[in-house]
C-alpha cells in the first residue's frame, strides 16, 4: 500500500463504540464535533542522576496504553427502549445494560466496565488504496456534561488494552 498523500479531515472520520460480545453490540456516535484526540504515552521514565547529571534513564511503571476524549452533542441522558444513548453505552445502563465488558478477559484484567472505541477514517473514496482505522481496546470511559448552544458531553477514555491499527 502506498503512503497516502491526502490529508484527512473530520468529515472523513467516524467513531463507533463496541462491547465485548462475540458479535459486538455497537453504537455509531452521531452528532459529534469531530474532535477526537488520544495520546499513547510510553512507560514512566526513571531518571538516575550522578550528582545532578543524568547518567541513566530506565523504564519505570507501565502506563495506560492510551488516553483521550471527544465531544458529542447532547440529545438525551438515557433511553431504556431500543435506541439507547451514548451515556447508556459507556455506563452499561438503560438499553445497553446487558452489554458485556471488554476488560474481563486477557491481560490486563480490568474490573471496570470497558468498551472498544473504534475510529475509522474513510480513505478509499479519496483515492487511497485502503481505509484506515484504530481500535482502542479495554477503554474505561467517563462523561462530563456542559450546557450550551448546543449542550454537549465530553467523553474521556483510558485504554488499557492493545491498540490495533489497520
Amino acid at each position: 500500500m502506498a503512503y497516502s498523500v491526502i490529508p484527512k479531515t473530520k468529515r472523513d472520520g467516524k467513531i463507533t463504540l463496541k462491547d465485548g460480545t462475540g458479535s459486538p453490540v455497537t453504537l455509531e456516535v452521531e452528532y459529534e464535533e469531530g474532535n477526537i484526540t488520544f495520546d499513547t504515552p510510553k512507560d514512566a521514565q526513571t531518571v538516575i542522576r550522578d550528582r545532578g547529571v543524568i547518567s541513566t534513564v530506565r523504564r519505570g511503571d507501565s502506563e495506560p496504553v492510551a488516553t483521550g476524549s471527544f465531544n458529542a452533542y447532547f440529545r438525551q441522558f438515557t433511553d431504556g427502549s431500543e435506541a439507547g444513548s451514548i451515556l447508556d453505552f459507556i455506563n452499561q445502563t438503560g438499553h445497553y445494560g446487558p452489554n458485556i465488558s471488554t476488560g474481563r478477559t486477557g491481560t490486563p484484567y480490568v474490573e471496570f466496565y470497558c468498551i472498544t472505541l473504534s475510529y475509522f477514517v474513510e480513505s478509499t473514496d479519496l483515492g487511497d488504496d485502503a481505509d484506515t482505522q484504530v481500535d482502542l481496546t479495554k477503554c474505561v470511559c467517563t462523561a462530563s456534561f456542559a450546557e450550551g448552544d448546543p449542550s454537549s458531553f465530553t467523553i474521556n477514555f483510558t485504554s488499557y488494552g492493545p491498540l490495533t491499527y489497520t
